[in-house]
């Protein structure tokens, strides 16, 4: 369950709190996975349609992106620094069996700005016509 709370990390650039978001997303996603193939088996589905079901996240972060994408114990120069603490998850993203991608999106159809960005009309328009199937 999602809640809201301070923020307990101070972030030095755009890129360490795009990682730390997706971070925070991958501990809810992570878990959810786990109950939908509880769920699966429970169903008597096979096990391996509970296992194939694929996860993408979306990042409009190029640098955030290229981070997530590294094998575990890898890094960037400009990302050495970040708290090991948001890098478990690389691991998930890197192993193919577990179906989980982090795929870019471009920042005009991130749906999620509509909630979170102050736009122009016009902007709003196009956001809700995305979230409405307009």
């Amino acid at each position: 369950m999602s809640l809201s709370r301070l923020q307990t990390d101070i972030a030095t650039a755009t890129m360490e709190a795009e990682y730390n978001a997706l971070s925070m997303v991958m501990r809810d996603i992570l878990p959810l996975r786990r109950v939908f193939k509880t769920v699966a088996q429970g169903l008597g589905l096979s096990n391996e349609t509970a296992t194939s079901l694929k996860t993408t996240v979306w990042e409009n972060n190029m640098g955030c992106l290229k981070l997530a994408r590294l094998k575990p114990g890898q890094y960037t120069p400009r990302s050495k620094h970040y708290a090991v603490k948001y890098h478990w998850f690389r691991s998930h993203v890197s192993d193919s069996t577990n179906n989980i991608s982090v795929e870019y999106i471009e920042s005009e159809a991130q749906k999620a700005y509509i909630l979170t960005k102050g736009l122009t009309l016009d902007k709003f328009r196009s956001i809700q016509k995305l979230l409405c199937r307009w």
